[in-house]
This record gives structure tokens, sequence and C-alpha cells, in this order.
């Protein structure tokens, strides 16, 4: 049974939603049954047409239902961050399940943490009929490992390390961030990205909060904006931002090095060479910049980027880097 905690800051959920079908009466129902705190739950309709949100009971006065001014999910967020009432802001999806101590969890952790400016939460990633996770399995496993703010910094551009509808924070921190941006990708991931470049601070506290639920529908799954070259995208525009006086060097002469050179081209970053292990790749040309075997690796000012996608790769490249006296956010970050 709900529960609010007066004492505490309240919290404004923003629950976007373009045809929730099935999902979204179990999603509402999981925010309107959090236990111990203050809230709002803020649903923007963005266009749907399947009758969901029609649908659902609004004898809650916490629910709140907008239309969205314009199509899109970003008009969308932040059409709920504008009328949201409280200090705190929560994201939601319409097809995701929050726990029931979610967001009083999250609320104490920031509060207990005032350095933290973005908390996210520890996910169980699911599809209807099947516990394993599906292909998600490994993001799952490394998104949950990754809990500390160095950690989460040092990882921010291998992927999204904070899942969008996991996230909180305070709403000063939205506004001075200027908000979510409509572009050629993530809408979040670009959001995080200008934190990181920011130097906001992100956390979690201990636990998974969240089932988050993958199916084929999702827009992660059906949107180019989601896809491996749109991350890309985003990686070479804020590499460019945070570096802009550092050459690149790419540990990796495949097809993931050679989209990473060309999108940190497009923003006129300087690439002066790969670094790879495969004998027919060592010493020919790359995008007419030459290969070199790792072994013949020695510290320069260049920042090397890691971009080789073969399983274990990333760890193995570390420990290779490490044990030769690189350090990583210094000498070299970790792309994928």
């Amino acid at each position: 049974m709900h529960t609010p905690n007066s004492a505490s800051p309240g919290i404004s959920v923003i629950l976007p939603v373009r045809d929730g079908g099935d999902y979204l009466d179990v999603a509402v129902a999981s925010i309107l049954q959090q236990s111990h705190v203050n809230l709002e739950l803020i649903i923007v309709d963005d266009h749907s047409r399947d009758g969901a949100i029609h649908h659902l009971d609004k004898s809650d006065p916490r629910l709140r239902i907008l239309a969205s001014p314009t199509r899109g999910i970003v008009a969308a967020l932040n059409a709920g961050i504008d009328k949201a009432r409280h200090p705190y802001i929560a994201r939601m999806d319409a097809d995701d399940i929050a726990r029931p101590r979610r967001l009083q969890t999250q609320l104490d952790y920031l509060l207990a943490h005032p350095e933290i400016q973005v908390c996210g939460v520890c996910v169980n990633i699911f599809r209807d009929g099947d516990t394993t996770g599906g292909g998600y399995r490994r993001y799952q496993d490394w998104i949950n490992a990754l809990t500390k703010p160095d950690e989460i910094a040092l990882s921010m551009f291998i992927e999204c390390p904070i899942p969008h509808p996991s996230a909180m924070m305070h709403r000063y921190h939205l506004q001075t961030l200027g908000r979510y941006q409509d572009c050629d990708w993530p809408e979040d991931y670009d959001l995080w990205l200008r934190a990181h470049l920011r130097k906001f601070r992100f956390g979690k506290p201990n636990g998974v909060l969240l089932d988050w639920r993958d199916h084929n529908t999702r827009l992660s799954r059906a949107s180019s904006r989601y896809n491996k070259q749109a991350f890309f995208r985003a990686k070479a525009c804020y590499l460019a931002k945070a570096h802009p006086n550092r050459n690149f060097r790419i540990w990796g002469a495949g097809p993931t090095g050679a989209m990473l050179h060309d999108e940190l081209a497009k923003y006129g970053c300087q690439i002066t060479g790969f670094i790879d292990i495969a004998p027919r790749r060592i010493n020919n040309l790359k995008r007419g910049k030459p290969v070199v075997d790792a072994y013949q690796l020695s510290k320069t000012t260049d920042l090397v980027l890691t971009a080789v996608n073969a399983r274990d790769a990333r760890a193995d490249i570390k420990s290779f880097l490490n044990q030769h006296r690189f350090v990583e956010g210094e000498d070299y970050l970790c792309m994928t």
C-alpha cells in the first residue's frame, strides 16, 4: 500500500507513451504502488492510437496525463519536465516494471551522496516467457557491474551505462544540461555524454530495482537512431569536444575501428594510426594510416581508443595496456 513520506522531497516520474499496449497498465501500477515516497506520475501521450492510455484507471490523483505538443520522444520528455511539480525527476518507460522500493532507494541514495548528480539502478532484462535475459544478458551484467562514479566515468564511451528508464536526478541538473536535445543518436546517451563533459558524477545503489522488458518493438530495436553507427556518431562528437587538442590512435583495424575513424574524421580529429594483433593487418595501411603491432606501441601524447568487438577483447587489451603503464582515462579509453 502507498504510504508516502511527506518529509522527503517529491519525485516527478516522466513516462512518455506512444501505443503502450498491454504493458502500460503494469508499468503504471508499479510506479503508483511505490512504497514510502511522495510522487506524481506524468504520462506524456506521444500521439498514441491504441487506446491504452484511455483505458487506464485514472482515479489516483497522483496520475497526470499530458498531450505531447509535437511528435517524438524528446518533445514528450521535455513536455513532462516542464510540467513536473517536484524537485526530483525520474524516468520510466511504458513497458518496464519498477520494483516497490526503486524510487525511495534512489532518492535516499542521492540525498546521502550529494556529490552524485545522476542516479541509475541495476536492472533485470527479461523477455516474456524468457528468464535468461535473451541477447542482452552480457549488457545487463556489464551495466550492473558499474555502480561507482569512477567506474561509470571510465566506461562512458563504451555504451550507455545508465539505462534511461532507470534514471533519477534533480530537475536543476536537467535544466543546467539544457534538458533533452533532438539529435542523430540516442537522446539518453546524448544527455549522459553532455553530463560527463560537465563533470557530473553518476552512481547506482546496490540491488536490482527495475525489470527492463526487451521486445522486438521497443524503440532501441526499431529505430535507426539507436543502431551501432548512431552510437559511434555520438561518441565521436563528444570525444572531439572532450579532447580538442589531442591526436588519437585506434586499437583495432577491423570494421569497428574503421567506423570510429570515419566518425572522428568528420569532426576534424587527427588519427595517427591503428594498432592490431592480426598479422594480415600489421604493417599495412588502414584509411591511409599505418597499422602497427601492439608490441611496437609506445607511450606518446596520443590517446589510444580501443575498438575491438571480439568477446573478452576489452579485458585483454586493458590488461596489456596497464602492464605497459598506460593509464585508463589518461592514456587510453575503451570504446567497445
